[in-house]
Parts: C-alpha cells; structure tokens; sequence
C-alpha cells in the first residue's frame, strides 16, 4: 500500500480494514485506537537507556526501525483487502523484531504488536500456532546471541503472558460479536413473529366484518328500487357493524402499541450487556394503566439506546420504585457526560410523558455520567 493511499485510508478506513471491523462494531472511537497504543513503543528505549547501552549500537538502529514499523503497523489496521494481504504486513512486524533483536532485545515489544493483529487477523487456532511459533524462535535467537538464563527468562515470560492476552482477547472481542449477532437476529425474528401475529388479528378481525359490509351494501343496492325501508335498515346495519369494527381496530391498535415495562427491562439489559455495559437493576414491581407502563417503558427503551450509541458507559444503573403518587424511574449511566442537547429522542420522550401527566428531568453529573429522572401518576 502506497504511502498516498494509507492516508486517504487513515482519514476514512475501509469497512473490510481492522479499523473499520471495529468501528461498525464497537464505535468511531476506535478510529483512535492504532495511534493510542504506539505509547507502548516506549519499552523499546526504556531498557537501553536504564542499562545505559550504546547509542551507536543500540538506540540508533532502534530509532531507524521505528519509521518503518509504523509504516507496517498502520498498513496492518487500515489496509482494506482481503485479510491474507494484510498478514504480510504483519509478517513484517515480525521480521522486524527478529533483525532489531540482534542490537537491541526489547524488540520483543514489535513482536507484541504483531501478536494482537494476528489474533483479530486469522482463526484462534491458528493464531495459537502463530504465536508459540514467534515465541519459540525469538527464545532461540535470544539464547543465539548469546543471552543467559535470566534474559531468556525476561524475553519468554512477558512473551508467553501477553501473547495468551492477545488470544484471550481476541476470542472474548468474537464471542461478544457472535452475541450482539445473535441478539439482532433474536431481535428481527421477534420482529417477523410480530409482524405475523398482527396481520393473522387483523385478518381475523376485519375478515368477516368486511365480507357482511360487502353483502348487507349488496343488498341494500338491490332493495333500494323495490323496498326503501328495507334498504335503509340494511345501510342502518351495514353503520353499526362499521362503527363495531372500528372500535375493534382501535382496541386491538392499542394492545399493539401497549409495552410492559418489565419485558422492557430485560431487553434494556440484554441490549447493553451485549455492549459490554455492565447493568445494575434496582427495581419492584409496578402496576399501571397501560397507557402510563408504554409511556414509561418507551422512556426506558429510548434511554438504553441513547446510551448504547453517545455515552460511552461502561456501566448504568436502573431504578424503578412505585411511590404513593406516582411510579418513578431513575437512569444512570458513568459515561462522558457533557452537555446535553435534546434531539427527536428526549423530545418526543417529553411529549409522550406529557401526554400521561409525566414528567421528565435529566442532568449531568461532575464527575461525568447522565441521570436521567422519570415519573409517572398511578391515577389520572
């Protein structure tokens, strides 16, 4: 990859890159995340400078490598072609560590970054393979120049723990992927059952309703010329059984709409312990008019999304308690924080409250996170 067409892919990774698996993933924070980690480039220099070596031969040769390693290790994360295209550039990284090694042994952090590329790059299996090979070879080159005991022992203990890191991290990154896979798709057939169950009701519902409309107009069509009085009894009922089916739409239109809040609960934590958020719940039982429990678990299910997408939480807390006037829920979040500028969520969160005789409050916090405070009336 060109030098040209690295940067054009710095400034908007390619969707097949590293960088872009892990921003559809896990968030446009992960943009970062190649450049946030070359501090770790620091232990390069950390041991020659402590033990005082050789400029000339040890911390100049070290310098030089580091333009081309990170030519290679942005190639590794933004490079947007087939994946076995990519493992050349972190063969590189190792080639690397293995010549540096020869002047100056904390090369070993280069193979480290190969390590987590190789991980999230091929199958756990192979990476295992990859990794013990790596190890293996740079135990033997570190005896070959020479090293004694207790420097193979500094070289192979940090590489045998960082490199089950990097697999252990990887497998855990692909479980939570193969969960937040399963949880859309859990999502989309529940949808499609859904979708299913509201077209039989309404077939059910307005099938026959719709076929005595059709017969009873027929009918009185026919009666209109011969019998008037018969054709106006006939429109009379063809009237009541129209206002009958529509009060049965708009009853079955409000179960369609009607959400229990305690089901919203268990989606609101399955949803962001599929992010990786940790969810405390702290919450009794509520009883409420259904039109009150929708507004309140539509509150609830607004609020998980808005955190799932802008608070970058690790963990939240949900409250819900019923108090003589009214049932109140309280959402916390330890998250960035910040100002908050209501958008179509938080608005139309409001109205619909506003709608029950609700209200709705939210803050930052000082030390960062969001509460958000809601309250419902038990009783018009």
């Amino acid at each position: 990859m060109t030098p040209r067409q690295l940067l054009a892919n710095i400034r908007e990774p390619p969707p097949e890159s590293l960088v872009g698996l892990m921003t559809g993933a896990d968030g446009r924070g992960m943009r970062t995340m190649p450049f946030m980690i070359l501090f770790n480039l620091a232990w390069l220099f950390l041991w020659p400078l402590l033990a005082r070596q050789s400029f000339t031969w040890v911390i100049l040769p070290t310098l030089l490598s580091v333009p081309i390693f990170l030519y290679l290790h942005l190639c590794t994360y933004f490079y947007g072609g087939p994946t076995r295209d990519r493992l050349w550039y972190i063969a590189g990284v190792f080639a690397l560590g293995f010549v540096l090694a020869k002047f100056n042994l904390a090369a070993l952090g280069y193979l480290i970054f190969g390590f987590f590329t190789v991980a999230f790059s091929v199958q756990w299996r192979t990476a295992l393979f990859v990794i013990s090979g790596v190890i293996t070879a740079y135990v033997a080159e570190t005896i070959l120049l020479g090293g004694d005991l207790g420097t193979v022992l500094s070289v192979a203990l940090p590489a045998v723990l960082l490199g089950i890191s990097a697999l252990y991290t990887a497998y855990t990154t692909y479980q939570q992927r193969c969960l937040r896979r399963s949880h859309v798709e859990i999502l989309r057939l529940a949808t499609l059952a859904e979708r299913e169950r509201i077209g039989r009701d309404l077939h059910d519902l307005l099938g026959h309703t719709l076929s005595v409309v059709a017969l009873k107009s027929e009918l009185a069509r026919k009666l209109i010329d011969r019998d008037l009085d018969a054709a106006r009894s006939e429109i009379g009922e063809v009237e009541r059984v129209a206002r009958d089916a529509l009060a049965q739409v708009r009853n079955a239109v409000s179960g369609i709409r009607s959400t229990a809040i305690a089901a919203e609960l268990q989606a609101a934590t399955a949803l962001l312990e599929a992010q990786g958020v940790k969810v405390k719940c702290e919450t009794e039982r509520v009883k409420l008019p259904h039109d009150r429990e929708t507004a309140l678990a539509l509150s609830l299910r607004e609020a998980t999304t808005n955190i799932r997408r802008h608070a970058a939480a690790s963990g939240v807390t949900i409250r819900l308690r019923q108090e003589p006037a009214q049932v109140v829920m309280e959402v916390l979040d330890n998250g960035r924080g910040g100002r908050i500028v209501p958008g179509n969520g938080l608005n139309g969160m409001r109205e619909r409250l506003d709608h029950v005789g609700g209200t709705l409050s939210y803050e930052s916090g000082r030390d960062g996170g969001t509460r958000l405070f809601v309250s419902v009336p038990c009783a018009a």
